[in-house]
C-alpha cells in the first residue's frame, strides 16, 4: 500500500493487479466527503482513513481507486469544476455589485468555506506540482477570466474610463492573486475580499468605492 502522503507519479496506471472491476457509483459521494474533510481538517491532517470512516467504504477500496492521498485530493478539486459565474456572469447593472456577486457566490459553500477549503491546500500545492496545477486550472484561472469579463463589460458600458483599458487584464488578477497569497491565513474571509474590491480594484480603475 502506498504511503498516504506520497506524490503519485502516474506510472502506476496499468500496473494494478487484475481483480474485481472498481464500482464508480460512489465516487461523487467520496469526492464530496473529501472536500468537506479538507475544509475542516486541512491537507496535513486529512487522511483516507477519515474518508473511509465517513463514507463507510473500506480503505482498500479507496486505495484501489486513489493510490495516494494526493491522488484523491487532486480528483476532489478537479471534480468541483469551474465557478458557475464562468458560464453565467452576474449582471446587476453596477460593477461593484457584480464583483461582490462573484465574491458572495454560493459555490463551494460561499467565500468563507472556499477559503477554508483552499487554505488547507496552500502548503501542499507549493510542493506538489500536480495539486498546484489542478488548483490553478480549476479555480484560479477561471476566476481571473470571470473578473476580466466583468471589467471588459463594464468598460463597454462606460462604467470604466477608456484610459484604464490597458489595466483591465492586470486588475482582473488582483483578487485571485491576493487570495492565493493569503491562503495560509485562516482569518481571511469575506471582509478581506470586500476590502480588495473597495480599496484596491475599484480605485485602480478610477472608481470610488
Amino acid at each position: 500500500m502506498v504511503d498516504a502522503g506520497e506524490e503519485s507519479s502516474g506510472s502506476r496506471v496499468g500496473t494494478r493487479r487484475p481483480g474485481r472491476p472498481y464500482d464508480h457509483s460512489g465516487d461523487a459521494e467520496i469526492l464530496a466527503v473529501t472536500l468537506d474533510a479538507l475544509a475542516e481538517q486541512g491537507y496535513d491532517q486529512f487522511t483516507l482513513d477519515l474518508v473511509a470512516l465517513r463514507t463507510g467504504r473500506a480503505k482498500t477500496t479507496l486505495y484501489r481507486r486513489w493510490p495516494t492521498k494526493l491522488d484523491l485530493v487532486v480528483a476532489a478539486v478537479r471534480s468541483v469544476g469551474p465557478p458557475p459565474e464562468a458560464c453565467d456572469l452576474p449582471d446587476t447593472g453596477a460593477l461593484r455589485s457584480d464583483l461582490m456577486a462573484v465574491v458572495d457566490s454560493p459555490w463551494l459553500g460561499g467565500p468563507d468555506r472556499r477559503m477554508g477549503l483552499f487554505d488547507g491546500l496552500a502548503a501542499a500545492a507549493r510542493t506538489s506540482p500536480a495539486l498546484a496545477e489542478v488548483v490553478r486550472t480549476t479555480v484560479t484561472t477561471p476566476y481571473v477570466r470571470v473578473y476580466e469579463a466583468l471589467l471588459v463589460r463594464a468598460l463597454g458600458r462606460g462604467l470604466i474610463s477608456s484610459d484604464r483599458s490597458e489595466a483591465l487584464t492586470l486588475v482582473a488578477q488582483v483578487i485571485p492573486a491576493m487570495a492565493s497569497q493569503r491562503l495560509t491565513d485562516r482569518t481571511v474571509g469575506r471582509a478581506y475580499f470586500v476590502d480588495l474590491v473597495d480599496l484596491v480594484v475599484l480605485p485602480a480603475l478610477g472608481i470610488a468605492g
